[in-house]
């Protein structure tokens, strides 16, 4: 083989190693353009994935929260509503404490002022008549000292004297047919029924007790003053006597 020849083959040789090794790198380079381009849609779709789980995550945890918050809400309001009625009952509990106090100390004070005198006795603390019409108006108020003293049963009777026909005269007074009788007993009472629950001139009680109503005035009789009596039973424990205004003219 000529020298040529040899040259020529040698040319030959070195022109394929620079193909295979620029084919080598061109291969190796699109492997690893290849590889990155897969590897980043890999990783754009574990992205894609992991936000969307987080997106999920975040709903759920904004809704978890409202759902607290309204229940937050909620209990905050029942909370405000219970407080300003307890406030308002606790404002009640301390007025009436207060007017309760006051009342016990002008109760206190009233009977310094009037002693009620010996225990169990019954006095006719106050009486007022006024004209109501043909009818008188009564107020009286019955007092009694109740210390382990049992409960006082018995009844009023009012004694009018005046005049009929230019002549004295008195008369029973009785109560004034379809007037309401309004009676009021104090709050130690017992429960024990009087002996008769229609008469409106029945007293039961054990400190005190308060009656009023109307009294029919019998017709032609002109009254004057009357008396009002306590009975028990048939004995007069105590009475009491008022003078009246003249009657109105019709």
């Amino acid at each position: 083989m000529t020298s040529k020849q040899i040259d020529t083959a040698t040319g030959r040789r070195g022109a394929g190693l620079w193909l295979a090794v620029l084919a080598l790198i061109l291969g190796l380079a699109l492997g690893a353009a290849g590889g990155r381009y897969w590897f980043k849609a890999q990783a754009l779709s574990r992205y894609d994935a992991l936000k969307q789980q987080l997106e999920g995550d975040l709903v759920s945890a904004r809704a978890q929260l409202a759902e607290s918050q309204a229940r937050v809400d909620a209990l905050t309001g029942n909370l405000m509503v219970e407080e300003s009625t307890r406030k308002g009952l606790e404002t009640t509990l301390t007025r009436v404490q207060a007017d309760l106090g006051q009342a016990n100390e002008k109760l206190a004070f009233f009977h310094q002022l009037f002693p009620p005198g010996p225990a169990g006795a019954v006095s006719v603390r106050a009486l007022t008549m006024e004209w109501q019409g043909a009818n008188l108006s009564y107020r009286a108020l019955f007092m009694r000292n109740a210390l382990q003293a049992p409960t006082f049963q018995g009844r009023i009777q009012f004694v009018a004297k005046g005049s009929r026909d230019g002549k004295p005269a008195s008369a029973v007074l009785l109560p004034a047919q379809g007037a309401p009788q309004n009676q009021a007993v104090d709050s130690d009472a017992k429960d024990e029924p009087a002996e008769d629950d229609t008469d409106a001139f029945t007293l039961h009680f054990d400190e005190f007790q308060r009656s009023a109503g109307l009294l029919a005035v019998p017709d032609g009789f002109t009254p004057e003053s009357v008396t009002l009596n306590v009975l028990e039973g048939d004995t007069l424990r105590v009475s009491r006597s008022i003078k009246l205004d003249p009657a109105p003219t019709p």
